[in-house]
C-alpha cells in the first residue's frame, strides 16, 4: 500500500510540473508583473508636466526580482520646468464631484513629486490638478492608445521571448517584469511609448520600448 501512495505522489508531481512547462512564456510574464500600468493621464502648462498611471503593482515594492502580491495603484507625479526647492507641495486634486488636497513628495532619484493617490479620491476619465492656483486638466491619455496595455505585453515577449525564456524554469520564473508609459515631454520623445522591462533575481535587467500609436519597437536593451 505505501509503495501504491508513493508511485501516485510521484505520478502526481511529473503531472504538476507537466502542467508548469505547458505555460506559454506569455502566461508566466503575466503572472509576474510587479508594475502593470493600464490607463495613463497626461498634462503640462508653461510650469510642470503632471502624469497619472493607474493599474496594479507591489504592494511591497523593491526591484528585487521576485514578484509578490499586488495592490492597485494610482500614481500622480507633477515635474516643474524650473527648479522647485520644496520637498513636499501639496495639491488638490478633483475628479467629478471630489475633491482632496493631497501632499506629494519629492524623489530624488526621478526629479519628480509623486503621491500615490489611489484611496484619496475615485478617478473618472478626467482628473484636475491644482497647485498654488495653477490648475491643469489631465486627459485620459491612453484612450488614444492604439496599442492597449494586453497588446504590448504581448509585444513584448515577442521581442524578448529568448531573453525571457532563459528566466523560465518549469513553472517558475526567475526574474519580475514592469510595464510603464514614458511621457513625451519628461523622456524628450516625440509620442508616448509602453516601456517593458523585466529584472532577473541576480540584478540583469532588459527593456523594449513600444510605440503606442503601432506597436513599433524604438529600442531594445538586452
Amino acid at each position: 500500500m505505501t509503495k501504491k501512495i508513493l508511485v501516485c505522489l510521484s505520478l502526481c508531481l511529473v503531472c504538476l510540473g507537466l502542467a508548469g512547462c505547458g505555460k506559454t512564456i506569455n502566461d508566466v510574464v503575466r503572472e509576474n508583473m510587479s508594475e502593470l500600468t493600464q490607463d495613463f493621464y497626461y498634462a503640462e502648462n508653461d510650469d510642470f508636466v503632471a502624469t497619472l498611471s493607474v493599474g496594479e503593482r507591489e504592494e511591497e515594492y523593491f526591484y528585487d526580482g521576485k514578484k509578490t502580491d499586488s495592490v492597485q495603484f494610482a500614481l500622480l507625479t507633477l515635474s516643474f520646468k524650473e527648479y522647485l526647492n520644496e520637498k513636499i507641495i501639496k495639491v488638490q486634486v478633483a475628479s467629478g464631484d471630489a475633491s482632496k488636497v493631497v501632499e506629494m513628495e519629492y524623489n530624488d532619484l526621478s526629479g519628480t513629486f509623486m503621491a500615490d493617490i489611489v484611496n484619496e479620491i475615485e478617478i473618472g476619465e478626467s482628473v484636475f490638478v491644482n497647485f498654488d492656483g495653477n490648475v491643469v486638466e489631465l486627459e485620459k491619455t491612453s484612450s488614444n492608445f492604439t496599442i492597449q496595455s494586453n497588446e504590448a505585453i504581448n509585444i513584448a515577449c515577442e521581442n524578448l521571448q529568448t531573453e525571457l525564456e532563459e528566466l523560465k524554469s518549469f513553472s517558475h520564473f526567475n526574474g519580475e517584469c514592469y510595464l510603464r508609459v514614458l511621457n513625451q515631454k519628461e523622456n524628450k520623445f516625440d509620442d508616448f511609448y509602453w516601456c517593458f522591462t523585466c529584472i532577473d533575481n541576480e540584478g540583469g535587467n532588459f527593456s523594449v520600448i513600444i510605440s503606442t500609436s503601432d506597436g513599433s519597437v524604438l529600442a531594445k536593451s538586452e
